[in-house]
């Protein structure tokens, strides 16, 4: 029962995983996130993969360059060259995000994860022209995403799962292993006592047929005794 719910579990997680896709974004060189712009759906994942010197912060249109208030937003840090770092989208609605190094947002290096459709003034460049003037600002410590490639989680998932089957049939070749030494104990200890069973009851016979065999004897003597006489 266990292993059924577990297997529906994980086809369930796996499934899921199948179904989100995956945008890569490079960031850099010069002061670029390539795409700028990103469609994605809800349970999708936006990734970067770093040119050094760069981070992605999230803001609104109306702040462009300055964190979303009360420390809601992603923020990726400053990756080394040539890192991952991705963030999982949870809904469809417009994510502006923007290069936090002095002078780079201000340069232009910003992009929008699902461009607003029904405000056709909430363009990019409309958030990259209000940029220009705007003061960089960055939270204290990475937010909302995660390290590593989105192919890594995938790699794991079947390593786990591999590493399932083969400690489940692990434990069934054992369980059946066990339970041919444990009848192949019984069958021993049921010959063994069938053995001593017989054993004794041979022994028991011999004694008694001997006993009737010295009976007889002293009949025939007594017999012939009397004749005599």
């Amino acid at each position: 029962m266990h292993s059924t719910v577990s297997a529906s579990i994980l086809l369930s997680v796996l499934a899921t995983s199948a179904l989100a896709a995956v945008h890569s974004v490079q960031v850099g060189p010069g002061l670029s996130y390539t795409p700028d712009t990103v469609t994605a759906e809800e349970g999708d994942w936006v990734e970067f993969t770093f040119g050094a010197g760069h981070d992605v912060v999230q803001s609104s249109f109306d702040g462009p360059c300055v964190p979303l208030a009360s420390g809601l937003g992603v923020y990726s840090g400053f990756p080394s060259g040539g890192e991952v770092w991705r963030f999982q989208v949870n809904d469809t609605n417009p994510i502006w995000l923007y290069c936090s190094v002095p002078g780079h947002c201000q340069g232009g290096m910003s992009m929008v994860v699902n461009p607003p459709s029904a405000n056709a003034s909430r363009t990019l460049d409309a958030y990259q022209s209000a940029s220009a003037d705007a003061n960089s600002e960055a939270p204290d410590t990475p937010q909302g995403g995660v390290f590593g490639a989105a192919s890594d989680d995938d790699s794991t998932s079947s390593d786990s799962s591999s590493s399932a089957t083969a400690s489940a049939s692990a434990s069934a070749s054992a369980s059946a292993t066990s339970s041919g030494t444990t009848s192949a104990s019984e069958t021993a200890s049921e010959t063994a006592t069938g053995t001593s069973a017989g054993s004794s009851e041979t022994g028991n016979v011999a004694p008694a047929n001997l006993a009737a065999s010295g009976m007889m004897f002293a009949g025939m003597v007594a017999a012939g005794v009397a004749a005599v006489l």
